[in-house]
């Protein structure tokens, strides 16, 4: 059968597709929360540990009031406190914020508790009494002593939207997308499967197979099925259509055209002058033409027919071919063309013969009619090396371009229009033959450059 043209290549994956939507909505989802979490850091922390702030700042005012006039005393409560502070974070796990306690009474700074000069902040700036962005400020005073305790706690949370925060947040979705790659890889390639097959079932079949594709149980898949079904069988009403018409129409045609023949003979051999016996060739040659046209019809419709409806018996092609050959040696004759057979003695192989001959006699037909007087017809009949036959008709004629080599099966395509007479129909007819019987249909330059040579590969038995 001829190479039929390829369509393009796809370059979209919708596998591809589904599993990149699939691992973007987890990014965007890993990526949503990553932002709510952050502005719960910023408000809700930001809130608490201001609370907490203000609780020590309180804690510390109480425990100073009695103990303004020992400053041994403020030493060992705010000492007390702070170690107290540090138990409680230790039993949560969590390193003790910085933090820094001043004690002023009547305008005066009496002690100062700071940590050792925290690496990961700036100090705050004592002089500024109001919250930034790293520490937070607050004050409880005793108005009736004049005390009052300023304190200043870093603010919770700031190492979210550090480097280490971002490694922090980012660790779960590095560590979880390899462990989700190959469950949803093997999740989607087995949701994609009936796809597949459906896929296989329509690329095996032949271009003659538009029986209906099995039913699928997938609400998703159903819809695609049953519309290709439904133009399967649109087709295959279409094509019966076709087949019936060319059938009727050329055998409507087979008698009139015998009738109208006869006569132009008789017509032809009792003519009176030379116009008349003119215009009576011109009248068969015709009538010939037209009869050539109805049996190719005939032939294509054949041709049409599906395999199951065949008579596949096993046949001699050598005999079939040298009996073909001979019906083409008149035509041959009289162009002086000397059409040669290379065979073995025999050959079977299971064959429609009625096809098979038609086959061969448009190879042969188009070999001679196209090649110049005096040149040669080589028809090669020979087993392969890899199993089944070979089938080569090779003539000296003008050839076929290579860009016009898949055209030429066109029905009714010519494309030396007018040279020889002809249908446009036999290598349409040998396409579709060939492709009954399961050969591969090639179109070589012929032998050393010049002319045709088709060749057909038959299958193994």
């Amino acid at each position: 059968m001829s190479a039929e043209t390829a369509p393009p290549p796809a370059h979209r994956s919708l596998f591809n597709r589904t599993m990149g939507a699939v691992f973007a909505v987890i990014f965007l989802t890993w990526a949503g929360l990553i932002v709510r979490e952050l502005a719960d850091i910023s408000l809700l922390q930001s809130r608490n540990g201001q609370a907490e702030n203000k609780l020590w700042a309180q804690l510390v005012r109480a425990q100073l009031q009695d103990k303004l006039d020992d400053p041994a005393a403020i030493n060992a409560a705010l000492g007390d406190l702070e170690e107290l502070r540090n138990a409680e974070w230790r039993q949560k796990g969590h390193r003790t914020p910085h933090s820094v306690v001043q004690v002023w009474q009547h305008g005066q700074l009496r002690q100062q508790l700071a940590p050792p000069d925290p690496k990961d902040r700036a100090p705050p700036q004592l002089e500024r009494l109001e919250s930034d962005k790293l520490w937070l400020y607050t004050e409880a005073s005793a108005p009736e002593q004049g005390l009052t305790v300023r304190r200043w706690q870093e603010m919770p949370g700031d190492w979210h939207f550090s480097v280490k925060g971002f490694s922090y947040y980012a660790r779960p979705l590095l560590y979880g997308l390899p462990l989700l790659v190959l469950p949803v890889w093997l999740l989607f390639r087995r949701g994609f499967a009936p796809l597949r097959r459906i896929g296989a079932q329509i690329s095996q079949r032949s271009a003659k197979d538009l029986s209906p594709l099995p039913s699928s149980p997938y609400v998703e898949l159903a819809p695609v099925v049953n519309s290709v079904n439904a133009l399967m069988s649109r087709l295959q009403q279409r094509l019966e259509r076709e087949r019936e018409f060319l059938l009727d129409a050329a055998h409507e045609l087979k008698t009139p055209l015998a009738v109208i023949q006869l006569n132009a003979e008789q017509l032809e051999g009792s003519a009176a002058t030379a116009r008349q016996a003119e215009a009576a060739q011109r009248l068969t040659e015709g009538v010939k033409r037209a009869t050539h046209t109805v049996h190719q019809l005939l032939a294509l419709a054949r041709s049409g027919a599906d395999l199951d409806a065949m008579d596949m018996r096993e046949h001699d092609l050598v005999t079939l071919t040298r009996d073909r050959i001979v019906l083409a040696s008149q035509l041959a004759l009289r162009r002086g063309i000397e059409v040669e057979l290379s065979a073995p003695e025999e050959c079977r192989i299971r064959m429609n013969r009625e096809n098979m001959g038609s086959l061969i006699d448009n190879l042969v037909d188009n070999a001679v009619k196209y090649s110049p007087p005096g040149s040669q017809v080589l028809v090669r009949l020979a087993p392969q090396p890899e199993g089944g036959l070979g089938l080569s008709v090779c003539d000296q004629g003008p050839g076929i371009p290579v860009a016009l080599r898949q055209k030429v099966f066109e029905r009714f395509f010519r494309l030396h229009d007018g040279e020889q007479p002809g249908s446009g129909l036999g290598l349409a007819i040998v396409e579709r033959a060939a492709a009954q019987h399961g050969a591969q249909l090639r179109m070589d330059d012929g032998p050393d450059g010049r002319g045709l040579c088709v060749s057909l590969s038959f299958p193994a038995a």
